[in-house]
């Protein structure tokens, strides 16, 4: 679910870090090797400044090698353990309830364009039983999804509410 889509997120990030590095270091490498070529164009007298390019040179690519070997890099486990999986794997129920404002179409309408998995006859169906019964239950997801859903509901003018999904 999201703790998994976030560790895909960071390894893009991490992935991206390190292509950033490596053209960094290319540019770099690239700009010493230049140097040092055109060292050797300059007169004998300035000898020392050639081996000094030399070395940085070499050190340069010593660092641009080790650069290649990929990272050692620790991502988070893809599944909690324990509590905190009881923490997380908890379910929250979205309610639509009955109103006297709103016409059953626009409803229907609204159940459709805020969540996505809803189709046209489940949004009919749910707001039927909103109708008949009440309330009625859109969906069961984590409890951010179901507030993100709550709020486009009744931002639109809908009477909804989040409530925890219980074991019965």
């Amino acid at each position: 679910g999201a703790f998994s889509a976030r560790s895909i997120t960071l390894n893009n990030i991490i992935a991206k870090h390190i292509h950033i590095m490596r053209c960094t270091w290319t540019v770099l490498l690239a700009s010493l090797l230049a140097l040092q070529v055109s060292a050797f164009s300059l007169p004998a007298s300035p000898g020392r400044r050639v081996g000094m390019v030399s070395s940085v040179a070499r050190q340069a690519v010593a660092m641009a090698d080790v650069l290649e070997r990929p990272p050692e890099v620790k991502l988070a486990p893809q599944e909690p353990k324990g509590d905190e999986m009881n923490a997380r794997g908890k379910k929250y129920k979205l309610l639509l309830f009955n109103d006297s404002v709103n016409k059953r179409e626009f409803v229907a309408r609204v159940l459709v364009a805020t969540i996505p998995e809803v189709s046209e006859a489940k949004a009919y169906t749910i707001m039927q039983q909103a109708h008949t019964q009440g309330f009625a239950v859109c969906g069961v997801w984590v409890y951010e999804l179901a507030e993100a859903y709550c709020d486009g509901l009744t931002s639109q003018g809908l009477t909804a509410a989040v409530t925890e999904e219980s074991d019965e």
